[in-house]
């Protein structure tokens, strides 16, 4: 075995700040593998799965950075490998409490620069990179993540029929750019989204450039993938409204009325929604644009139509308290 590689440490020391920060018992110690050698079977795997085809094998996944990893292990995302670059390991507070907050299941490698920058992405460096399992995204594991039952009984009649309150779905269309896909995300954690829905997608849900470009939204935002079909009739028992959104037709989107239970409907980037979205369950509508170009970006027109639905939510709260005096 070449030195260094595989070699368990009984333990690493850590600053004293850290240790009271995150302990709750001093015998507790973190022991590594480390690894020097860019050859090194672990080192393998992880780039192995900046390709697609080996996550979908592996059925595993990479989270690039300490911060999204936090997010990921705090949204209960399972961890199985956190490798740190091992220079920064002992003068990176926040690193060496990402390292004590992982499960005790999860391995631990100490990395150095060479390998680390081996399986980082691009010219990024990176000083944690987790192999995690991916979170269960179908419709059943949505329905257990919310708490409900898909059954227009497990309504608040109350929240339906006043708008006081309201839950907005997100369904995105056959998205195409990871990018979008985890820009979309990012707005719909800060506009408060009930779920998104990813109907027929064709980028990978988990893709590297999704999550990064979620900022860890991805983790934070309960989240199912589906056919449209089956998308469809799950709303529909949920007696959720749907608006697609179109670029040629329909009403401008700050003139409609949107229930209590909304979702918005975003269609691919190039093609733009099917007419498999243009059921009597489906209302258009559609953002004026004043220029010569038709179009915006998909994660652009989601954020536009998310923030206004819950511009009307708070304006129809805010009435409804002044009449209650």
């Amino acid at each position: 075995m070449p030195r260094g590689v595989g070699v368990r440490l009984p333990e690493w020391p850590l600053q004293e700040t850290i240790w009271s920060a995150i302990r709750t018992n001093r015998e507790i110690r973190v022991s590594y593998d480390l690894i020097s050698s860019p050859s090194n079977p672990r080192v393998k795997f992880a780039l192995g799965l900046r390709d697609a085809k080996n996550r979908r094998l592996e059925r595993r996944i990479l989270i690039d950075g300490p911060e999204l990893i936090a997010r990921a292990v705090a949204s209960g995302v399972e961890i199985c490998e956190l490798l740190v670059r091992d220079s920064e390991l002992n003068r990176n507070e926040a690193l060496s409490t990402l390292v004590h907050s992982v499960s005790s299941q999860t391995r631990r490698l100490r990395l150095a620069d060479i390998p680390m920058d081996r399986i980082q992405y691009g010219d990024r460096r990176l000083d944690a990179i987790a192999v995690a399992v991916p979170p269960a995204s179908t419709l059943v594991a949505l329905e257990k993540r919310l708490g409900i039952e898909v059954s227009a009984a497990s309504a608040s009649e109350e929240m339906l029929e006043n708008g006081s309150a309201g839950e907005l779905f997100l369904v995105l269309d056959r998205m195409e750019k990871p990018g979008n896909l985890g820009a979309a995300l990012r707005t719909a954690d800060a506009v408060g989204v009930r779920a998104v829905l990813l109907s027929d997608p064709i980028s990978e849900t988990w893709n590297p450039n999704a999550i990064r470009a979620s900022l860890g939204a991805i983790f934070t935002v309960p989240l199912a993938t589906a056919s449209a079909v089956e998308i469809q009739a799950w709303l529909s028992g949920r007696n959720v409204s749907c608006f697609s959104a179109r670029a040629d037709r329909g009403a401008a989107y700050t003139q409609v009325a949107y229930p209590a239970r909304t979702a918005l409907v975003i269609g691919n980037e190039a093609e733009g929604l099917q007419d498999r979205w243009d059921g009597p369950e489906s209302q258009a509508i559609h953002i004026p644009m004043q220029g010569r170009i038709d179009s915006l970006n998909a994660s652009v027109s989601g954020a536009l139509l998310m923030f206004e639905v819950r511009r009307q939510w708070q304006v129809r709260r805010a009435l409804e308290k002044s009449r209650n005096g």
